[in-house]
């Protein structure tokens, strides 16, 4: 699904975030990828979402290469990436009418949105909140929203930034169960983390981003 070969990334300042940097990411598989806070990995997933331009290197997504692509291919791979950043900021909107936008705005109808909104919230626990403002819930739901808002239109590749940032341990935990739930429905998973993360993701495989590569366990 991802495969980053010889990738180069220079700041704006001149800084090497990424220096030779390698990766794949296998279809329907969950990675973690770990660094500090500086590493680089908002820039990494920020290249394959395509949200930013790469520089140097090859970078395929679905045996796309993402250099190669059109502005307007680009446009639609973009769209199949349910891409969260660090900085998720929920809609002054209630949960469900959240999901619901990000749906109209991909173009479905507003009960074709409405339907596939209530799935996803229901597949990350929040249908009980579908009428509380977003803005008003707890920290662990925002996650729960924000998983829903990246796979409600059932997307080929899902990348979330920070996901356990400000959370306590047993809520990095839940979240970790949510992931693996997700994941087990056939989602291809990119997580990126500089937080400890719980025992349960010991099974699936962890790479650290460290001098602007990536590294095995």
């Amino acid at each position: 699904m991802i495969q980053l070969s010889e990738l180069q990334f220079l700041s704006e300042d001149g800084i090497k975030v990424l220096d030779d940097a390698h990766l794949h990411v296998d279809r329907g598989e969950l990675v973690f990828l770990t660094g500090s806070a500086a590493a680089g990995k908002t820039i990494l997933l920020g290249l394959v979402a395509t949200q930013i331009p790469p520089q140097e290197g090859q970078i395929l997504v679905h045996g796309r290469n993402i250099a190669r692509l059109s502005h307007k291919k680009a446009f639609q791979l973009r769209r199949q990436i349910g891409f969260i950043p660090q900085t998720f900021s929920p809609l002054p909107k209630t949960v469900l009418d959240n999901v619901i936008f990000k749906l109209r705005t991909l173009g479905d109808f507003r009960e074709q949105a409405e339907e596939k909104a209530l799935a996803a919230l229901d597949m990350v626990y929040l249908t009980k909140k579908l009428d509380v403002p977003a803005t008003e819930i707890e920290p662990i739901d925002r996650v729960r929203l924000a998983f829903a808002v990246a796979l409600c239109n059932d997307p080929l590749l899902l990348l979330f930034d920070e996901p356990f940032e400000g959370l306590s341990a047993d809520d990095r935990a839940e979240v970790c169960s949510l992931l693996e739930e997700i994941h087990l429905r056939g989602f291809t998973i990119l997580v990126a983390t500089r937080d400890p993360l719980p025992s349960l993701v010991e099974k699936y495989r962890v790479v650290q981003l460290l001098d602007g590569k990536v590294k095995e366990g």
